[in-house]
């Protein structure tokens, strides 16, 4: 692989995973009722939008 073949991909690997994030972020609950239920999932969301967050982040 060349290195402007690495970086395109390095690049598309980037903005599909920034794809992802903002799907994940899509499924967020936003007439909430209010339970510990909504809250929860909510929060499940939000926890999987930042673990998805932290694969730019090599973590």
């Amino acid at each position: 692989m060349t290195n402007s073949e690495s970086q395109t991909a390095t690049t598309l690997d980037r903005a599909t995973v920034e794809r992802c994030i903002e799907v994940a972020r899509g499924e967020y609950l936003h007439d909430q009722t209010g339970t510990p239920e909504d809250e929860a999932y909510n929060q499940a969301v939000s926890d999987v939008a930042a673990a998805i967050g932290a694969l730019l982040e090599g973590k």
